[in-house]
């Protein structure tokens, strides 16, 4: 980051520097600095730049080399260095605290170059910093770019913190003078030429995100505004920012009158909060809202922690939102996308700070949809009556594979699940069948595991203690990545790491849930280390209007099927053939697992007979209702025992012999 011009750049600093000592209390005024003209001190000439390397052994890096032939030295460079750079002044560090050896005991073999640098950095460094506040800043010799600049370290020695590096002497210049111009950026006073042109940019930039140009450029011109601290700058940029990227910094004004922030701002910050490091700490949040905001705080956080919080904007835009939620939650997230896509133009701000509808972000069904390229296209996409031309209106494609396939984990940690899938009822037709109660709030896949979410055993489950089952709930797309329609339609109840299964035992839900209809389920349990002692499953079976008609069950080395398949599905998919011949490394006793490509075609030629999908999006990034249901496994039969603890050993590495040490406890029924 070079400086074209340092007489300007230093100028325009000086000046800026005398207006705010107008603003200033009197003893708060440099007053020796003010009599001797501001910050720069005369020119340093060629002779006296060439004394100085003669002196030092070096030649001086290009910007630093610059500076001094417009100004020798400068007075308040920073908050600490109150003088910096004189020529006649500046020397070899000679890392007088002895800080090379604390920074080289930190080194290994695993070091990057910038941290062997830094080490190294304080015996051979410049010190610029003459009068400071326990600062240094240092320029390294050894720390050099394809131009020449020495990168510059400054070091605050009462902060206990690494020193800050800048690429050159200009970087740093021009980082001291922003900092210098944010401590005066919402003083309306302080006004000069650059900042009613960083102001104006601010404006412009408004005006084209909401016309849908360029987004990077708007955010940069925003950026740039920002790091002066301009009025309106941050708060329009985070808005931006929280559709492309993290919502954790959103800078919009606690206001508990302003729509923008009580139904935008607010629930995102609510839901950051609850995520964050400080999610143990609801005072921080609900002290910043004063005992005025009290209680609307408070309701924030629980909705955002029950994910009950419903984004609910004004307008057509507002309905399209609704509407989109309606699809989102039975796992439509395409077509509840295009709805809300096809609808941006129609959004109307609630004053002209308001960039977008930034406070999706919050709503926990539709939330996991605004993926940052979504969030790109609405930036994208001309709102507020500022045309209707730009993006399009509705971006092609599905989000994510289609079919079964996918849940065979390709790509990912593979692990156990089953789902069972009805035709032609609803999501909370399919629900009762499964004798399923209220049903709980939406649920990533990520939150069933969490405390309070998670699958505590069932003491009132049949065969008392059995887990039970906690599905999530929807509708399945068609081929082309929609919802079926009509009779036609799919609905499913999907669970990951279910309870263990149970070979003999095992009462499939899809007799119950298909009386006139047809249902289909899968149970696919995978060994999660060689160490357990019991071998991958793969179960599919096929009911009609109430009576299971065909089951296959394949374990190992072993395959057993009933009934007559569905026309068209070869039985022999679902034999010894999902498995290969060679067991896990350790797993001899319990024979192979399952093979993903045997697997795969297992669940294609289901997907390809019933014409049967699962919406990937929904069921990996999106959050769907979640509902308890009765374990899927019957309870043992008259002195049958229940449970084993399933263990394995580890030698010890410790001195004095092997001891067995008991590794992963696992409970797990008797098979």
């Amino acid at each position: 980051m070079d400086i074209d011009n340092w007489k300007s750049f230093l100028d325009r600093w000086n000046a800026q520097w005398v207006m705010a000592q107008g603003l200033a209390e009197p003893e708060e005024t440099d007053e020796e600095a003010l009599e001797a003209g501001g910050l720069g001190f005369p020119p340093a000439d060629e002779r006296r730049t060439a004394a100085l390397e003669e002196r030092l052994g070096t030649r001086l890096p290009p910007s630093y080399r610059a500076f001094l032939q417009a100004s020798d030295g400068w007075r308040h460079a920073g908050g600490s260095a109150s003088l910096l750079g004189v020529s006649a002044e500046v020397g070899w560090y000679g890392d007088p605290m002895g800080m090379k050896a604390v920074y080289e005991a930190q080194l290994d073999e695993r070091s990057q170059r910038s941290e062997i640098l830094l080490a190294g950095m304080w015996e051979r460094a410049l010190q610029l910093a003459l009068e400071s506040d326990l600062t240094d800043v240092l320029l390294d010799p050894g720390d050099v770019d394809e131009d020449g600049e020495w990168a510059v370290h400054v070091y605050k020695g009462w902060s206990g913190e690494h020193p800050d590096r800048y690429a050159s002497f200009a970087a740093f210049m021009r980082a001291m003078h922003r900092e210098f111009c944010g401590g005066y950026g919402q003083e309306p006073r302080f006004e000069d030429e650059m900042t009613r042109e960083l102001d104006a940019s601010v404006e412009r930039a408004r005006l084209a995100c909401l016309a849908g140009r360029d987004v990077d450029t708007q955010l940069a011109v925003l950026a740039e505004a920002q790091s002066f601290n301009r009025p309106r700058a941050r708060m329009m940029h985070d808005q931006m920012a929280a559709l492309v990227g993290p919502a954790d910094a959103l800078s919009v004004p606690v206001d508990m009158t302003d729509p923008l922030y009580v139904r935008e701002a607010m629930p995102l910050l609510a839901v950051e909060h609850t995520r964050g490091h400080l999610a143990l700490d609801d005072g921080w949040f609900v002290r910043r809202h004063g005992e005025e905001g009290r209680r609307e705080a408070e309701a924030a956080l629980a909705a955002a922690r029950a994910r009950t919080f419903r984004y609910e904007p004004p307008g057509r835009f507002g309905q399209a939102v609704a509407e989109a939620r309606e699809q989102a939650r039975w796992g439509d997230t395409d077509t509840a996308w295009r709805t809300i896509a096809a609808a941006v133009p129609d959004w109307e701000p609630y004053g002209p700070e308001h960039l977008a509808p930034f406070g999706l972000r919050a709503d926990p069904v539709l939330g996991p949809l605004v993926t940052p390229e979504r969030g790109r296209h609405i930036l994208a996409t001309p709102r507020a009556g500022h045309g209707r031309g730009g993006a399009s209106a509705v971006p092609p494609g599905p989000t994510g594979p289609l079919g079964l396939a996918w849940t065979e984990g390709a790509g990912q940690d593979r692990s156990s699940y089953r789902f069972v899938a009805v035709q032609g009822v609803t999501p909370q037709v399919l629900v009762e069948r499964l004798g399923g109660g209220e049903l709980l709030a939406p649920l990533s896949e990520g939150e069933l595991f969490r405390p309070g979410y998670g699958r505590p055993d069932r003491q009132d489950a049949p065969g008392g203690g059995e887990r039970g089952s906690l599905y999530r709930v929807g509708s399945c797309p068609d081929e082309g990545g929609d919802l079926s329609g009509g009779g036609a339609a799919w609905s499913f109840a999907y669970e990951s790491d279910p309870e263990p299964y149970h070979v003999g035992r095992v009462d499939g839900p899809d007799a119950a849930v298909s009386p006139g209809t047809r249902a289909v389920s899968v149970w696919c349990e995978r060994r999660h280390s060689p160490c357990e002692v019991f071998p991958d499953v793969f179960h599919f079976s096929y009911a009609e209007d109430g009576r299971q008609r065909f089951r296959a069950v394949a374990r190992g080395s072993v395959a057993e099927s009933t009934g007559t398949p569905p026309e068209g599905l070869d039985p022999d998919l679902f034999g010894t053939a999902l498995f290969g011949g060679v067991p896990l490394a350790g797993a001899e006793e319990t024979g192979p697992g399952l093979v993903p490509e045997a697997q795969i075609r297992a669940l294609d030629a289901i997907a390809a007979v019933f014409g049967l999908a699962l919406p990937y999006f929904a069921l990996r990034h999106g959050r769907l209702h979640a509902v308890r249901g009765s374990s899927w496994n019957s309870p043992p039969a008259p002195g049958e025992a229940r449970v084993v603890w399933a263990t394995s050993r580890i030698r010890s590495s410790a001195p004095g012999g092997t001891q067995p040490t008991p590794r992963g406890d696992r409970r797990r029924p008797e098979r």
